[in-house]
């Protein structure tokens, strides 16, 4: 059993997120007094620096084997450094591949290890994991199954970063609220990402009455993820469109998102997005904007708020209302909500934890 922290975290799949997440804490831990890119400083008790990470799970033979402060920095990984990491004990496990490598991943961003995987259940045990985080690769449905019963198995709450529906799913909500444990997702959002940028338009155009002609959504990158999703974006493009589809009106037009792989592997990102609509008298109006980010670091901000409300929904025998939560940390929730409402529920429950709204659904 390695060093126990405040809030005990697993994280599955040591890619760009896990490096930009790992560093993130080190950088807060270190500079205390440090609230920029801090959505929430605190989360009931929890600062940032009480995250630690007991147990890491890959496929990567330049990552298996290696400490967590060591693997986020092998290749494929190249996301902008936000800080020297904390060196922790814990060692990246092998875990089961499932379906989380293809063909041409395999080929060309992935040297899958040739050791056996372990038993998930017994790393995350062993290491009094409380809170699990999925970064596996866009359509590792089985994989994400997988590691879910682990989690649950092992008594951990699970926040699926990822497209895989399953904090989507009566079924697995179920599963997890009778443990007493928290089930958030699905597809983290980004703190100032594509979708919560489309999303605000949108919503603003609705706000002023203006009839939605047009919506078009770009993304390019090149890092594995986005290579990932020259084969496997059906999933990620549609927790996209169904985020920005639950704003609009029937009568406005469809939303669309698309995903271009650049051929340059960096984790830089650009998303072009073209807003069209018809104001007084059907005159058109549009919006063309272009936001260019570094994708993972973009993620961490969010994901390191859904640890510290997960562990305090735990606290507080509350996890019910991870599926509220979830409407403002996630594109693809049980339940879509506006931006503005659901940034209401969050502060609600995270600053009167013992008598949070609770949204029927």
């Amino acid at each position: 059993m390695g060093k126990q922290y405040k809030i005990n975290v697993a994280i599955i799949g040591v890619g760009n997120c896990a490096k930009s997440l790992v560093e993130g804490v080190a950088f807060y831990t270190r500079n205390k007094k440090d609230t920029t890119g801090l959505m929430h400083p605190v989360i009931g008790d929890y600062h940032p620096s009480d995250v630690g990470f007991v147990a890491a799970f890959d496929i990567d033979e330049r990552k298996v084997g290696k400490k967590l402060h060591e693997a986020i920095s092998a290749e494929p990984n190249r996301t902008v450094k936000i800080a020297d990491p904390l060196e922790y004990d814990t060692v990246v496990q092998r875990g089961p591949t499932y379906d989380s490598v293809i063909p041409e991943t395999r080929d060309s961003f992935i040297k899958e290890s040739k050791l056996d995987p372990v038993d998930v259940f017994d790393v995350l045990k062993g290491s009094v994991t409380e809170i699990v985080i999925n970064y596996l690769p866009t359509g590792s449905d089985k994989a994400t199954y997988a590691y879910a019963e682990a989690a649950l198995e092992a008594e951990c709450s699970f926040i699926n970063c990822m497209p895989t529906p399953i904090a989507k799913s009566p079924k697995w909500i179920e599963k997890f609220e009778d443990a007493g444990l928290v089930l958030m997702g699905d597809d983290i959002k980004s703190q100032c990402g594509a979708t919560i940028v489309n999303r605000i338009l949108l919503e603003l155009f609705k706000m002023r009455g203006i009839k939605v002609t047009k919506s078009e959504q770009v993304n390019y990158g090149g890092n594995a993820d986005h290579f990932n999703l020259q084969y496997r974006a059906h999933s990620k493009e549609g927790t996209k469109e169904d985020a920005l589809k639950s704003v609009l009106d029937k009568k406005d037009a469809r939303p669309t998102a698309r995903m271009i792989y650049t051929k340059e592997n960096y984790d830089h990102k650009k998303a072009e997005i073209n807003v069209e609509g018809e104001i007084f008298g059907h005159i058109p109006v549009s919006i063309d904007l272009t936001l260019q980010d570094e994708d993972s670091p973009n993620s961490g901000g969010v994901v390191i708020d859904a640890i510290r409300a997960a562990r305090l929904l735990v606290d507080n025998h509350k996890a019910y209302d991870a599926k509220v939560l979830s409407c403002f940390l996630m594109k693809s929730p049980y339940e879509q909500m506006d931006d503005m409402l659901a940034f209401k529920y969050f502060e609600n429950i995270i600053n009167r934890p013992r008598n949070p709204i609770i949204l029927k659904y």
